[in-house]
């Protein structure tokens, strides 16, 4: 029986604060033309339409620095992969969070993968804690962008400084969050036989290249199978 080409890609990313997933997800939906489904850019998208009749609601868990309840965020992704864009597939960056969140969209979609970017924590704190900002909201990194002056940016001038939610104590209080919600999610998507995962410490074109070796593995093999032929050697990530 031959495979069905009609089937949408329904991915999602997943993966620590600055592991890249967010740079891989929209390389994926670029290079499959399906949109990126970001949710934090939905939630602070809703935030800022002050017409928006759940504007306030919302903020005042992103303001509070808490995080969305599950039965909205659902309905948010919900809504959203629903749109006439997405009827060729979608990229889920930063959903799901908690168990209640994969469990939701397992029952809404059927899932094609679901990528884990590592990084390990050690990475992670030297990416955020090495970061630089001005005022006008400039980035720069004292290890892999640094402005010519340490203290003073490039752009315009005006000091550098470290913001307190990117200093080491802060990032390892987020990454205990992440692993402890992450956990059940990872085991939850094991059980599932759909989890990759990724070597996020790689250059950002060695980590894309894993994505698509990955699937044009598993469609050869899904074509091997449907036409009688036997699996295409091993895939080596």
């Amino acid at each position: 029986m031959p495979i069905s080409q009609d089937r949408p890609f329904e991915i999602i990313v997943l993966g620590p604060p600055v592991s890249g997933k967010g740079t891989q997800a929209k390389l994926l939906a670029k290079t499959f033309d399906i949109p990126h489904v970001s949710t934090g850019q939905i939630l602070h998208s809703i935030k800022d339409d002050i017409a928006n009749p759940l504007a306030q609601k919302v903020a005042e868990f992103i303001n509070a620095g808490s995080l969305v309840p599950d039965e909205l965020v659902n309905q948010l992704v919900a809504d959203r992969i629903k749109k006439d864009d997405c009827v060729n597939g979608f990229i889920l960056d930063g959903y799901p969070r908690t168990l209640s969140q994969a469990q939701a969209i397992d029952t809404a979609v059927k899932l094609d993968y679901v990528f884990l970017v590592n990084v390990s924590d050690e990475t992670i704190i030297e990416r955020i804690s090495g970061r630089r900002v001005c005022k006008n909201g400039h980035v720069w990194h004292i290890k892999y962008s640094p402005p010519k002056t340490e203290t003073v940016c490039d752009d315009c001038g005006e000091p550098l400084f470290l913001r307190d939610d990117d200093k080491s104590a802060v990032v390892k209080n987020r990454l205990e969050i992440f692993h402890q919600n992450m956990a059940p999610i990872i085991e939850f998507y094991e059980r599932a036989g759909i989890l990759i995962r990724i070597d996020g410490e790689k250059h950002i074109e060695e980590v894309f290249q894993q994505f698509v070796r990955h699937m044009i593995y598993d469609l050869r093999n899904k074509v091997n199978r449907s036409s009688g032929g036997s699996p295409s050697g091993t895939a080596t990530i």
